[in-house]
């Protein structure tokens, strides 16, 4: 199946003649900052100067960002496909479409959350899988195939401009690429999401920053994806090649009136947040065995019959209803012995200490317990914290200072508050 996209030409040929052009990198990540530090000098200082304070317990603790899960579901396999730390309170939609008639990606998965206001968010495409033959029997045709996109030898750069930025961006006003550079690591960051999946060495990975108007306000996005090499297959006879690239990993960050910079550390972790479900992969997999038998029961047949462009692609086309049958009624076998979710509560907890952590480290705090065992959040740049146990807090880097000497009350020196 020739797949194509109603993306506009002139605009199209802006976005791929700026990739050639542009090759500045995309802004590096912001650091976490302390807010503290921007209210008090003590607060930033290295030396034994204490710092008094009067701080709310964890539960409500000013500035605190509090995720909940959202569940990627897939409705028509009955499952949940991953999940992902959101903020609370962010509008979030998801979207899982399956084609068992796609050989080389049945299943189109996209995810999309933002916060209440709309101006910051981060969106989640598709995997996209680039397919073409040697030249000798390379003939794209407009009729129904074995799925995938032709497109041969493409670039990195060009898929992301023409199958991703392209069509899901075509009606933002004044869009442009500001900057662009290489992000060969994305395997290592989505290492959670990629478990022990074993990449060919050579890919290439990808940052654009593009600059559009959205409702007359300027916004700041970068789109991120993944390329493997490409790889190449011969037929049964050693007579055919055929060639595959995929692109994956594939998301943008963005944000409306300069504020991606500031948003880039929660962004990113939500981002890298992604817990995939193990029983829908197995899912996923059982309907790749599927079609590669199918696959290989009736293209080991038809490439010994290839006399003429085009008949590579019809022999694979007629796509019969027996063989849909008879995914619809395995599928249906499996799911009555399989849970609708893998996740267990330890996966449950993983994921809160994760977002926990997350959330300690963007503020610059630490859960800290008191005399009474009341847990607060106290700013990581001291070393020692001490409570009166009634809301009053002394914050210090001297070893040897003890608050009683100086002021009224009780104070007791504050412990790690237990995981």
């Amino acid at each position: 199946m020739i797949t194509t996209h109603a993306v506009p030409g002139k605009k199209l040929v802006s976005l791929l003649a700026a990739l050639a052009l542009w090759a500045t990198a995309c802004s590096k990540d912001a650091q976490p900052t302390n807010p503290e530090a921007a209210t008090n000098s003590a607060a930033s200082s290295s030396g034994p100067v204490p710092f008094q304070s009067t701080s709310r317990r964890t539960g409500s603790a000013p500035g605190k960002i509090k995720f909940q899960p959202y569940d990627v579901v897939d409705t028509q396999q009955g499952l949940v496909v991953s999940r992902l730390a959101v903020p609370q309170g962010w509008r979030s939609s998801s979207r899982v479409v399956w084609n068992y008639n796609d050989f080389y990606s049945p299943v189109q998965v996209s995810a999309r959350t933002e916060s209440p206001d709309g101006s910051t968010w981060i969106e989640f495409f598709p995997t996209k899988f680039f397919v073409w033959l040697d030249a000798a029997h390379d003939h794209p045709t407009n009729g129904p195939g074995l799925g995938g996109i032709h497109y041969p030898n493409i670039t990195l750069p060009v898929a992301m401009a023409k199958y991703v930025i392209g069509p899901n961006r075509a009606h933002a006003r004044n869009l442009r690429i500001v900057g662009s550079r290489a992000v060969n690591n994305l395997p290592q960051v989505f290492s959670r999401l990629l478990g022990k999946t074993q990449l060919p060495p050579g890919g290439q990975g990808i940052c654009v920053r593009v600059h559009y108007e959205l409702n007359g306000s300027p916004v700041d996005e970068e789109f991120y994806g993944y390329m493997n090499p490409t790889q190449r297959l011969a037929s049964p006879n050693g007579r055919i090649g055929e060639y595959r690239r995929f692109m994956f990993l594939i998301h943008s960050i963005g944000a409306k009136s300069g504020k991606l910079e500031s948003a880039r550390p929660l962004l990113g972790f939500i981002a890298t947040s992604i817990d995939p479900n193990p029983g829908w992969g197995q899912r996923f997999d059982y309907v790749k065995k599927l079609q590669r038998d199918y696959y290989d029961n009736a293209m080991a047949a038809k490439y010994r019959n290839i006399q003429k462009a085009g008949e590579r692609s019809r022999a694979g086309a007629a796509q019969s209803d027996q063989f849909l049958r008879q995914i619809d009624a395995n599928l249906a076998a499996q799911r009555r012995t399989q849970q609708a979710s893998s996740f267990t509560s330890s996966s449950n907890n993983d994921f809160y200490k994760r977002a926990d952590d997350f959330d300690q480290n963007i503020r610059g705090t630490e859960h800290m317990q008191d005399q009474y065992g009341q847990v607060s959040d106290q700013y990581n740049n001291y070393n020692y914290h001490w409570a009166d146990g009634t809301g009053q807090f002394v914050h210090t880097n001297d070893p040897d200072y003890n608050p009683n000497r100086d002021l009224p009350g009780n104070f007791e020196k504050m412990t790690p508050a237990p995981q």
